[in-house]
């Protein structure tokens, strides 16, 4: 018997090892598999962040609004040179669009500014930034920024005195649900009318009145409570204001099932995440994954024991920053998640001062700056300054470089007082952190197409040369798209921009506009005796974020403020505003795409005949013209028309028409040519051999320029799509008088400049040293130097200090 019994036993010990061990290696699989999944998403997905610097954030119309650009990759927060365009936007309450602008960027930086115009409306609007790429995502990844502007010259709108809601209340059970029988962090977060925290305390109840838990918030109306539902009560959370009003918010319902996870720090140098499990999910396996913006750090595959489990994990395995922990099923479902924060260790520390505290009005001030980190090493840094009168309207900002790329990036919504998170490292600005990322939320990925092994599709591509205009042939009837179908898109003027593309499946088409500035026409165009339909798309997103804007309210205490800084933008709009309109040169190349012609005729060098027919036959030996009844064609001299590697003659002559183009745009009718004024063309390029463009194929090519360079005088087929479109925006260069003569500082000429100083191009050595100078203006007062910027090693920060300006 006890022969047997052992024999049972060793039996028993062999099975269960054998169980345990395929268990384990079918959960190493999956957990694999889910890795796996993981790193192929993300690397189709290359996830990149905006930052914006302006120079204020409370603007009259007539102003400048003036900002930089900070692209960066959001895995490190080093610049990213991928995308060389930016879109931004000024968008108001119903996210309608009052300025919008194109940014050029340039290894991850660029800049632009807004003018203004008294058309628009007092109000809030939101200032918001993207890339093409991004608008694959949710327009919660834009950058967003609250900026004011005051219309002096309309009449202003008088606020609602009796809002319909004083308060609202939000409730945020940890990790997503509330289970019957499980204790669970549950956060909250109060707003005010104005969309600011509002203090509060209050009890959570049951539905027999009875008191369940209490409850105080800490910082910007945010805090938490714990409780422990019992299956089939209901809860509801009664808040309380110090002005005596209260609020009644339901809980949400708790599960009868399923999981509760909860994460803290269990000491200064580790996070603990436990996860607890009821009904029937307690018998199953778990896996924990961390990732930090496309990577993960941490993963692991967890059993229940007793319906809990829990892991602790060293702060030194995580990366800086927000960090996502998922909870996922066996099938790699997500079932729990939450976000936690590891201070970054590393910032850009800028130090500046000038070389003196307080100045007359029309002065010269010098602003030393000096960049590095923590251990006081040098670091070279891509910076821009602001210089601006501080008053009640103007305020510096909450938010910086800093504080967006790290943490506000990475949550819904605005971010009250940001700067705050990062003041001090204790107690209470960590639990005030941790109450943020659990209330505010995260932008969740999509971890469907994560674990089903999805690659990714886009419909939008990064720019990587410039901005791309998309377009589409459609059927004139049917408005279905059509393929296969040579598409020319060509930007009128003397200097030539011209592409082709063929439409895909869908009858899109995309073409790259590289250093396409300014505003223009662009003539869009086939060769085909078929009639299509074509479009220009808009290159704005027209999806929006739900973050609600609230209305501008002026205190009626900075009325003075209010005077003084309208007059200030009045009186530089009536002796400047020649000023703030003169635009710096964007450099664009001139070369035409088919290089240098094979010969140019200025046709100011001979004698001007009257008739281009006459002009042709004449002066251009390279064309033979023809004419078929009442038809013209060209015929081209092709001068690669000897082979010389088999010594024999090819065609000397092309049989077909050469690509001809007016000012950069394809002109297919050549009696149209024939027909215009030739008093009225300055130029001729020929290009004497085939040519290969793209999807373009000619058989030569005459460009013809005319003295004007604007299509005078010639009508293009009635077909063919023209639009006014803004390309990349030109570069307003700001206003800084010089006084370094008496005369200068004697002139009558009044400077009311509220910014003094304005540039996004400021950069620092390899030793961290530089510098920048300005004058003083003829307001007093007191007067903020803010600079932001970002270094190479993705270390970002800011500084600023205050100076005087006396009469």
């Amino acid at each position: 018997m006890r022969s047997l019994m052992l024999y049972r036993y060793s039996l028993f010990v062999v099975v269960f090892f054998f169980m345990s061990s395929s268990i384990a290696i079918a959960q190493s699989q999956q957990l694999t598999e889910l890795q796996s999944s993981y790193k192929n998403y993300a690397e189709n997905n290359l996830p990149d962040k905006i930052y914006i610097h302006t120079d204020r954030s409370f603007y009259f119309c007539g102003d400048v609004l003036w900002f930089k650009a900070y692209l960066t990759n959001a895995e490190n927060n080093q610049p990213l040179a991928v995308s060389k365009v930016v879109y931004v936007e000024l968008v108001n309450k119903t996210d309608q669009p009052v300025m919008q602008g194109k940014i050029s960027m340039k290894d991850g930086f660029g800049n632009g500014s807004f003018y203004l115009p008294f058309s628009v409306a007092s109000g809030n609007y939101t200032l918001r930034a993207y890339t093409n790429w991004m608008k694959n995502s949710s327009p919660d990844y834009f950058f967003r920024k609250k900026i004011s502007v005051f219309n002096s010259s309309a009449k202003p709108v008088a606020a609602s005195t009796k809002p319909s809601v004083n308060y609202t209340v939000d409730l945020f059970p940890e990790g997503g649900n509330l289970v019957s029988g499980i204790e669970s962090k549950i956060a909250f977060k109060v707003n005010d009318k104005t969309n600011k925290g509002a203090d509060c305390e209050g009890v959570v109840v049951d539905q027999m009145h009875d008191t369940v838990a209490t409850f105080k918030s800490l910082k910007f109306g945010m805090g938490y409570f714990l409780l422990k539902p019992e299956s089939g009560k209901q809860y509801a959370a009664i808040v309380n204001f110090k002005d005596g009003s209260s609020f009644k918010k339901d809980l949400p319902e708790a599960y009868r099932s399923g999981y509760v996870m909860r994460v803290t720090d269990s000491d200064a140098a580790n996070v603990k995440i436990s996860v607890e499990a009821a009904g029937d999910h307690s018998s199953r396996n778990i896996f924990i994954v961390v990732q930090n913006d496309n990577q993960i750090e941490y993963a692991k595959s967890m059993s229940f024991e007793n319906n809990k489990t829990d892991l602790t994990i060293n702060k030194a395995d995580l990366r800086d920053g927000v960090s996502q922990i998922t909870v996922f099923d066996e099938n790699k479902q997500p079932l729990c998640e939450r976000l936690c924060f590891k201070r970054p260790g590393k910032k850009l520390l800028i130090n500046a001062k000038s070389d003196r505290s307080a100045y007359d009005t029309r002065s010269n001030v010098i602003v030393n700056v000096h960049t590095g980190n923590a251990a006081t090493t040098p670091l070279a840094g891509n910076l821009s300054a602001a210089v601006y009168r501080v008053d009640n309207l103007n305020q510096p900002t909450q938010e910086d470089i800093f504080s967006y790329l790290w943490l506000t990036s990475n949550v819904r919504g605005s971010v009250e007082n940001a700067d705050y998170y990062f003041s001090a490292d204790n107690a209470e600005t960590n639990q005030a952190l941790d109450n943020l990322l659990l209330s505010q939320g995260w932008r969740k990925f999509d971890w469907k197409n994560i674990s089903q092994n999805k690659t990714p599709s886009f419909n939008y591509v990064p720019e990587l040369a410039g901005h791309i205009v998309t377009g589409r042939v459609t059927n004139e009837s049917t408005r279905e798209g059509v393929a296969g179908v040579q598409v020319y898109l060509s930007v009128p003027g003397k200097r030539i921009q011209l592409k082709g593309c063929l439409s895909d499946k869908d009858g899109f088409v995309h073409f790259d506009m590289k250093d396409f500035f300014g505003p223009s026409q662009i003539v869009m165009q086939t060769n085909d005796n078929v009639i299509y339909h074509l479009e220009i798309f808009s290159p704005f997103s027209e999806k929006f974020s739900k973050t609600i804007l609230q209305p501008l309210n002026i205190d009626p205490n900075n009325s003075e403020d209010m005077r003084l800084g309208n007059m200030h933008m009045e009186v530089q709009n009536v002796y400047h505003q020649n000023k703030f309109d003169q635009f710096a040169d964007p450099h664009a190349d001139t070369i035409p795409f088919y290089g240098k012609p094979y010969k140019t005729y200025l046709l100011a060098d001979y004698t001007r005949f009257t008739t281009m027919e006459e002009v042709m036959r004449e002066y251009v030996a390279e064309v033979n013209v023809r004419k078929t009844g009442s038809k013209y064609r060209f015929n081209t001299f092709n001068s690669d028309g000897f082979d010389l590697k088999n010594l024999q003659t090819i065609e000397q002559v092309f049989q077909t028409n050469p690509l001809v183009l007016l000012d950069g745009v394809p002109v297919f009718d050549i009696n149209k040519i024939i027909e215009y004024d030739p008093l009225k063309v300055a130029r001729l390029d020929v290009v004497a051999q085939r040519y290969h463009y793209g999807t373009i194929t000619a058989e030569g090519i005459l460009s013809y320029t005319s003295i004007k360079g604007k299509l005078e005088d010639f009508t293009l087929d009635p077909n063919d799509l023209v639009l006014d479109y803004e390309g990349l925006q030109q570069q307003r260069i700001f206003y800084s008088p010089k006084y370094e003569t008496e005369a200068d500082r004697d002139s009558r000429l009044p400077d009311f400049r509220d910014v003094l100083y304005w540039t996004p191009e400021l950069k620092t050595s390899a030793q961290g040293d530089g510098s920048f100078s300005f004058f003083t203006g003829d307001v007093p007062g007191k007067y903020v130097v803010v600079i932001e910027g970002l270094a190479k090693d993705g270390s970002a920060g800011s500084g600023s200090f205050i100076f005087n300006v006396a009469k």
